[in-house]
């Protein structure tokens, strides 16, 4: 079966800096798959590259049987590659609600009348729907978290980008992102995380794939991947034999 998606031998240049080079990467349908890497070794601009937030300097991407290397970020999002970002912006003097309407109307292209229902569906999923019509601006960084997801999840994606979702969240409040993330994969929606905070990873992802210097360093199970001296030795600064 061919993968959902994939990148061939892309490539990300920003003058003389090289951030992605001639990396490749398949995600298959259902597949929960984890990306790790030191600060700048490109894990962001990798999602910016699927998402069509920035263009390909070389190489293909694929999506669904579809080439989508040209394809603008809307166009992609409207396919169903959908995203959360490290740094959760919501619409601040929006309730939770309108700001998971706005992922629905916008980023899937429905009618809002035809999207209610859906969007307390998602609430009822990341645990927001007591906060419905509360200000997002208000909300507690985990809320945050959790509406970024539901936005995210909004614009009915088939492939969820998440983008160190985790990042800041005590230990207590990554275990109920955890579950919410589980549940969301169990419902069928494939998954790439990037992510520093590594047993969240592990609970999630059936498989591992590291980067540095925009190039693959391993890939494969989590905790093969995890044991590797050259992944002990760039991630955690273990020094290798």
């Amino acid at each position: 079966m061919a993968p959902l998606l994939s990148l061939e031998h892309v490539s990300k240049n920003f003058g003389a800096l090289k951030v992605i080079d001639d990396l490749s990467l398949s995600l298959g349908e259902g597949e929960a798959l984890g990306v790790l890497g030191p600060n700048g070794a490109g894990k962001t601009t990798l999602f910016n590259l699927i998402t069509g937030d920035l263009e390909v300097g070389a190489g293909t991407i694929t999506f669904a049987g579809h080439d989508v290397t040209s394809l603008p970020a809307y166009a992609r999002c409207r396919l169903g590659i959908g995203r959360t970002y490290q740094i959760p912006h919501p619409f601040a003097n929006m309730t939770v609600f309108e700001n998971v309407l706005a992922g629905a109307a916008f980023g899937a292209a429905r009618r809002e009348a035809e999207s209610y229902r859906r969007c307390v569906e998602l609430l009822q999923i990341t645990n927001l729907l007591p906060k419905a019509n509360q200000r997002a601006g208000t909300l507690t960084l985990l809320e945050r978290k959790r509406l970024e997801l539901a936005r995210g999840l909004a614009t009915n994606p088939k492939v969820l980008l998440l983008d160190e979702i985790a990042g800041g969240l005590t230990d207590t409040e990554c275990q109920l992102l955890i579950e919410t993330i589980r549940a969301v994969h169990g419902a069928g929606v494939s998954i790439i995380w990037i992510e520093h905070i590594v047993h969240a990873l592990i609970a999630v992802v059936a498989r591992l794939f590291v980067i540095n210097f925009g190039q693959k360093l391993a890939e494969g199970e989590p905790r093969a991947v995890m044991d590797s001296p050259e992944v002990q030795e760039v991630y955690m600064g273990i020094e290798a034999e």
